[in-house]
């Protein structure tokens, strides 16, 4: 579990530390802070083995992530954009790795996909087998039609375990998690943003896990005289049971007949 900090837009106040748990999040003099008590709180923000989880308290309003307003929960990811009554936190999670140079990771087949999570490209899912360009050139594989955006803006490309992320301009930028780059290894669950809110995450197909066992893992011991009894000992039993099955049949015969 990694630790999130909500980092005003501005930087006019310090990080807001979010760890593993439970946190309140009320209204101070200068914006959103950290409360002790429930009953200040506006909102509170779950951060656990399974994600980061937004949940409004009663009364809360004006909440916004990546420009949508909240109604009662919402999911967040490293680089998404919150708005609490009016002011701007960027979600910052841990600073995105470096590329690794070629003798440390060839180029891998991958299975991971770039899904758009805001603007033209929302839900759309494009693979990252082979490399990608973005920008607003009509020969980029993902356009990105907004001013500000170079004609190369980025390129993307499979790079041994992960994805590598370059800025292919001079000028050009993005963000990662919240961090500004010019490159970086992206990995399932990093998020892109470019431009104004045009936004991207890097996704894989579920790896299966080993099931964890809930109790200790004991050695089966065959019981007494498993061991000699002959492979085919269970069919001695059959002729029993059929003959027990046509008394229960004749049984029944009779009840119907003579009680009709």
């Amino acid at each position: 579990m990694e630790t999130l900090r909500f980092r005003f837009a501005d930087r006019s106040n310090e990080d807001i530390v979010l760890g593993p748990g439970v946190h309140a999040v009320g209204k101070g003099p200068h914006g959103p802070r950290l409360v002790d008590r429930g009953e200040d709180a506006r909102l509170q923000v779950s951060i656990d083995g399974r994600g980061a989880w937004l949940q409004l308290r009663e009364g809360a309003s004006r909440v916004h992530v990546n420009g949508r307003p909240v109604r009662r929960m919402a999911l967040l990811r490293p680089g998404d954009s919150i708005h609490i009554d009016g002011v701007e936190l960027g979600l910052a999670g841990a600073p995105p790795r470096p590329v690794p140079t070629a003798a440390e990771g060839a180029a891998n087949p991958s299975r991971q996909v770039l899904r758009g999570l805001g603007g033209p490209h929302h839900g759309r899912c494009f693979t990252l087998d082979q490399p990608r360009t973005l920008g607003s050139g009509s020969d980029c594989d993902i356009r990105l039609e907004e001013p500000g955006i170079h004609d190369r803006h980025l390129m993307l490309w499979p790079q041994g375990a992960g994805v590598a992320l370059q800025v292919a301009e001079d000028g050009a930028g993005c963000m990662v998690n919240g961090h500004p780059v010019r490159e970086a290894l992206l990995g399932p669950g990093d998020q892109v943003v470019v431009g104004r809110g045009q936004r991207f995450v890097v996704e894989s197909p579920l790896v299966r896990v080993p099931a964890r066992p809930v109790a200790r893992e004991y050695p089966v011991e065959p019981a007494p005289g498993d061991s000699d009894a002959p492979a085919g000992g269970s069919w001695r039993h059959l002729p029993w049971v059929l003959l027990a099955a046509a008394m229960i049949a004749g049984i029944l015969a009779l009840l119907l007949t003579w009680g009709g």
